[in-house]
């Protein structure tokens, strides 16, 4: 069973490489900014936060066949707590089979009262992917050669609720989604996505905090996530999930080392897909 479902999973291979899946951080609820712009982390005391991210797809089975470099993002969040808004910055690098997405993000939102235990914030984000194509690695004859540079602009829009201690957001990603194309057929689409997020935190004895959420992500299928989070003094966090629709574990803990710098590890396994996922993040506060 497991032999056939590897085979499937390099049989439909193409056409998820030209369908340009968005990367999926693990590790999110306690920094949930990629996916939607509207949404914070928890800040303390600082106005400001770097975070540097990377995701490894591991195919156990199969080394030497499956064969792709890490994708690697970063962003930069400042916050102004005087006019209740801030601006990001990112920037991304994914790597496929026959060409290479780097990506340049440049967002802002404004956090609107709504008394004294309520608030609703809106975000929005531009960005450019330009995409390097290395016409050589493309299987399809056609009749280019070299290197090319695609560029497609986009934007992200999204708007969360909060009331006490409980949120709902939903954003929108890659509103435009616009594909290149080679003799009138599609071979790089970025695609839209859509996420709704949820989650209620509960603190006991002052220092724990233990948050249920759940968050919906449609793409070219829906996936339900599922967990729990739970954090110590914001200094050891973990959190555990599961991705419904693949049975798919999630593990994510993060540690802080010294003041506002904390690193942290997600790993994921299903038994019904043969890829695990390694994340590997670091965020810095100041």
């Amino acid at each position: 069973m497991k032999r056939l479902l590897i085979l499937a999973f390099f049989t439909i291979l193409p056409s998820l490489t030209m369908a340009q899946y968005n990367m999926r951080p693990s590790a999110y609820f306690q920094d949930m900014l990629f996916y939607n712009p509207a949404s914070t982390p928890e800040m303390g005391e600082a106005s400001q936060r770097l975070l540097l991210y990377s995701r490894t797809k591991i195919i156990p089975e199969n080394e030497g066949i499956w064969e792709k470099s890490p994708t690697f993002y970063a962003d930069y969040l400042s916050m102004n707590e005087d006019k209740s808004s801030y601006f990001t910055v990112g920037y991304m690098n994914d790597n496929y089979s026959y060409f290479s997405r780097n990506s340049l993000y440049g967002g802002y939102g404004k956090i609107l009262k709504l008394g004294n235990n309520s608030s609703l914030t809106f975000g929005g984000r531009l960005a450019l992917h330009s995409d390097i194509i290395n016409w050589s690695n493309y299987q399809i004859p056609n009749e280019e050669t070299g290197n090319s540079l695609r560029l497609s602009p986009d934007f992200d829009l999204g708007a969360q609720f909060q009331w006490k201690a409980f949120k709902i957001g939903a954003s929108l990603r890659n509103t435009i989604g616009l594909s290149q194309k080679l003799d009138e057929e599609d071979i790089i689409t970025t695609q839209r996505a859509f996420v709704i997020n949820t989650s209620y935190e509960f603190t006991i004895n002052e220092r724990l905090i233990v948050a249920p959420y759940v968050l919906l992500y449609t793409e070219l299928k829906t996936e339900i996530d599922a967990g729990v989070f739970l954090s110590f003094d914001r200094n050891v966090n973990f959190s555990y999930l599961i991705r419904v629709n693949e049975l798919r574990s999630i593990f994510t803990l993060e540690g802080r080392l010294y003041r506002g710098l904390s690193i942290g590890v997600a790993y994921d396994q299903s038994p019904l897909l043969p890829s695990n996922n390694l994340d590997i993040f670091v965020r810095y506060f100041f």
